[in-house]
């Protein structure tokens, strides 16, 4: 044991095994370090791929709001139509009701023409807020003027101070639109249209 001890300890001091464990250990060194800077670039790439990660995550929340706001908006102009819609059909059934009734005065046809006035305008708001173009039918507007004057002609009113009202509710420009020179002559007579004309500058 003894001679198999100084015959190790021989080797182990000779300048060639020295030399052989100390190229051994700066291999082991070499690829130690190697290791840990392939360890370390993969910490990086991982930080990298995580942070490009999350900014296409933030990326895709933003889009599916932005769809999220975009349904809602259409969603929400679809109500304001179905609004508009049912207010129209009200208005029509209110007309339709004092159409029907056999007495009336001026103050009535002054509530018919300021109903109309309010619903054009409730059609002009939405056209603007929904950015599509849904203002009231021009029908609907020449059949509304039409009730109006056959209420007057059934409640016996005077067609000048009927023609005032309208004006003053309704404003010139849509009246001009609107009225029906045939209908007035057949109800007022041709001094009724020769008032129309001048007071709407018709020709």
């Amino acid at each position: 044991m003894s001679n198999l001890k100084n015959e190790i300890g021989g080797l182990v001091s000779s300048p060639k095994i020295s030399s052989l464990i100390g190229d051994g250990m700066k291999t082991f060194k070499s690829e130690m370090e190697e290791k840990i800077s392939n360890i370390s670039n993969m910490i990086d790439r991982s930080d990298q791929i995580a942070s490009e990660f999350h900014q296409k995550t933030d990326k895709v929340m933003h889009e599916l709001q932005g769809v999220k706001g975009v349904t809602n908006k259409a969603s929400d102009d679809n109500s304001k139509e179905v609004m508009a819609i049912l207010k129209l059909n009200e208005y029509q059934s209110s007309i339709r009701m004092q159409a029907e009734s056999k007495y009336g005065d001026i103050k009535d046809i002054e509530k018919m023409a300021t109903q109309t006035t309010e619903l054009i305008n409730l059609f002009d708001k939405l056209s603007i807020e929904t950015e599509d173009k849904i203002p009231l039918p021009h029908e609907v507007r020449q059949w509304a003027v039409g009730k109006i004057f056959d209420c007057a002609d059934k409640w016996e009113l005077r067609f000048s101070e009927v023609l005032n009202v309208m004006s003053e509710n309704l404003g010139k420009e849509l009246l001009k639109e609107a009225i029906r020179i045939p209908q007035v002559r057949d109800i007022f007579g041709i001094r009724a249209v020769d008032e129309i004309r001048n007071e709407l500058g018709i020709s």
